[in-house]
């Protein structure tokens, strides 16, 4: 497989906003067969993401994607302290507090496939009422993830399943996004 380093957020502002860390055709149809594309704000974590990647597509073939997914989540390690992922409580919102971690020492000490962000109704790691921003993530796109992540819990909180709180959650991202001037290619 090839890697291609790509430029995530333009692609997450012009034609996917699901598009994450790293794509191939399996997932993302648009993706040459024989092609890895990787997040550039990423690049740091290379090595250990195609190792993460080949590991999960075995593990996808042989249980399915979500079993899979809980699969590669660790278990919080005898003693590790959730605060030391902790950079900065960014706002508070009523009882939300949302913080800025530390995502490359999230996805070594908890969840390799911890991205972006989340939230505690998805991740059992996070401590209830909070939501984390992943510091890897670049700093203009920070506030879309936001956005993400607060209607998705919102949705949640009201009872909507994990998958159709993403799916809106992503329109509501798209939606902040356009306002503020980028364009996709279905508009």
């Amino acid at each position: 497989m090839r890697v291609k380093i790509v430029d995530g957020f333009k692609i997450r502002n012009t034609f996917e906003i699901d598009f994450g860390v790293l794509g191939d055709n399996f997932n993302t149809p648009f993706i040459r067969p024989g092609e890895i594309w990787l997040d550039k704000a990423f690049l740091a974590e290379k090595k250990k993401i195609l190792v993460e990647y080949h590991e999960n597509r075995k593990l996808v073939k042989k249980f399915g994607y979500e079993k899979a997914k809980k699969m590669m989540r660790f278990k919080v390690a005898k003693g590790f302290k959730i605060d030391s992922i902790k950079i900065k409580l960014l706002k508070k919102q009523g009882l939300l507090k949302i913080y800025l971690v530390k995502g490359r020492k999230t996805r070594e000490n908890l969840d390799p496939n911890f991205y972006f962000g989340g939230h505690y109704l998805v991740y059992k790691y996070v401590p209830k009422n909070e939501v984390w921003i992943d510091n890897t993530v670049i700093p203009e796109e920070r506030k879309y993830i936001l956005v993400h992540e607060l209607y998705e819990l919102g949705l949640m909180k009201k009872g909507k399943s994990y998958n159709n709180a993403h799916d809106y959650a992503n329109a509501a991202e798209k939606e902040v996004r356009r306002k503020d001037g980028f364009k996709y290619v279905t508009d």
